[in-house]
């Protein structure tokens, strides 16, 4: 029963703390809220720019598009699918 115990704790563990983390999931959160700050000032400043459209300034029509294109690609990075696991042994064969 104990070596049984003690192979499936070393199976478990093959991986380092490092990889099985991530980016995203460290991450995460961090970059859900700033992209969400992004995308609602980018949303502000572009209905300010079409309820007085004679007083709006062209910084504030490009500084919209620019936090709602941030926003999209922090959300992108974020949602897009992680590639299927990688044999690390494959990765760093020598050439025979």
């Amino acid at each position: 029963m104990r070596a049984d115990t003690l192979s499936r704790v070393a199976e478990h563990h093959l991986k380092p703390l490092v990889i099985r983390g991530g980016l995203a999931r460290t991450f995460g959160s961090l970059v859900s809220f700033l992209a969400l700050l992004f995308l609602i000032l980018g949303f502000y400043l572009l209905g300010d720019a079409f309820e007085h459209p004679l007083d709006a300034q062209a910084a504030g029509v490009l500084a919209a598009a620019f936090s709602i294109a941030l926003a999209a690609i922090l959300l992108y990075f974020l949602l897009k699918p992680q590639r299927g696991p990688r044999s690390r042994s494959v990765r760093f064969r020598r050439a025979e």
